[in-house]
């Protein structure tokens, strides 16, 4: 199950993906599996012959639903079995079983899905992003993407809401590189506030903030410090249209640009001054902070490297995506960080400074200058009734 659950719901290679599911696929090929041939097996050809949910930050899941040989046949006798696979409070919610360690489905009882949550919440205090693997097999009839709801806004598909059996939980961490705190300290010290904004649980995102020296030891439990992006944009009170007040929808196209603001510029005010972390964010909320900055006169840069970071990084005075980011993420930057570091960025504000420093210097020297040259040159024409200042 595991296998199928690397292998089929994951997209691209070992060399190009996305970096979460770099890991898992290199999880597989330390086991000898040749991912390549079972989607071929499970999946087919091509596209058209599966069905997949995609991730998205909003839905913090994704979903293939896999054809099943004969020898995988289900016990409903239909050949169609779906892997799940997200954020794992998430994907808990949908498990009514799990896969004991002899691989026995057995039934989640409330004492086991609490130990379950401990443990996430030990993996994410070790600054572990915790993904969880889960399967259902189904019935005719549960197959499709046309069997939907809409919950508060976001895409809940039924085939994907409950009776799952939950395989593992894997913990992925984030390797933090040795120089990042020191380019985080060296950004504090030249004036550059470093927020972090992550779609990780609220825990791990603490817990990696503290290694790159964002936050200190105890911080995250002053008021305004840490939030999850579906607080921060309730405590702003969202985008609104300045002359209606009614919220935006629509954030940063067109005419409505011009007229959103931010709901409570008070507490906005309050977010610039504390905040540092943002957990389990979503695209509005990336954008909704870089619009409220912007809004109180600061210059505001963002990096990213994916397609729900675009709308933030087009918005920022200044975009920085990453070279292993969706083409998506590199036509709305300004700077392509070509290694992926921090470190690099901090280099890019650097040079920029000394430019705009030199241009300064260079523009002071040339009218100092010659606001004295033609001083000269006409007190000595007048006097002298002749220039003291050869054109040499």
């Amino acid at each position: 199950m595991l296998t199928q659950a690397i292998t089929c719901n994951t997209m691209g290679t070992v060399e190009n993906s996305q970096a979460t599911e770099k890991a898992m696929l290199k999880l597989a090929a330390h086991a000898s599996l040749d991912y390549v041939e079972l989607r071929k097996k499970y999946l087919g050809q091509t596209e058209e012959d599966f069905t997949r949910f995609q991730f998205d930050s909003s839905r913090k899941r994704m979903s293939t639903i896999l054809n099943l040989t004969s020898e995988d046949v289900t016990e409903h006798g239909y050949p169609k079995r779906i892997h799940m696979k997200g954020a794992s409070e998430i994907i808990l919610t949908t498990v009514s079983h799990f896969l004991d360690s002899n691989g026995t489905r057995q039934v989640l009882l409330d004492s086991e899905r609490e130990k379950l949550n401990q443990m996430i919440e030990n993996f994410a205090k070790q600054a572990l992003r915790t993904i969880a693997f889960a399967y259902k097999d189904l019935s005719p009839g549960e197959n499709g993407k046309d069997h939907r709801d809409i919950q508060q806004g976001e895409k809940v598909y039924d085939v994907e809401k409950d009776k799952f059996t939950l395989i593992a939980i894997a913990g992925i961490r984030d390797i933090i590189r040795p120089e990042v705190p020191g380019a985080v300290r060296q950004c504090n010290s030249a004036g550059v506030r470093v927020r972090m904004i992550t779609g990780d649980n609220l825990t791990t995102a603490i817990a990696i903030a503290k290694e790159c020296g964002i936050i200190r030891e105890g911080e995250e439990n002053e008021e305004g410090v840490v939030f999850t992006g579906v607080d921060f944009f309730d405590y702003i009170g969202g985008i609104v249209d300045k002359e209606t007040r009614e919220p935006v929808t629509q954030y940063g196209q067109g005419e409505i640009q011009a007229r959103e603001v931010i709901g409570n510029i008070e507490r906005m005010k309050i977010i610039r001054n504390k905040f540092k972390v943002m957990a389990r964010s979503r695209p509005i909320d990336k954008y909704t902070l870089v619009k409220g900055l912007k809004d109180l006169g600061d210059i505001v840069a963002v990096t990213g490297d994916g397609t729900n970071d675009a709308m933030a990084l087009k918005k920022a005075n200044v975009g920085f995506a990453m070279q292993t980011g969706t083409n998506v993420a590199h036509n709305a930057a300004d700077i392509l960080i070509q290694d992926d570091n921090f470190a690099s960025i901090v280099k890019a504000c650097s040079w920029g400074r000394s430019v705009y420093d030199n241009i300064r210097r260079f523009l002071q020297f040339q009218l100092t200058v010659n606001v004295v040259a033609l001083a000269t040159s006409f007190c000595g024409s007048v006097i002298l009734w002749e220039s003291p200042l050869a054109a040499i």
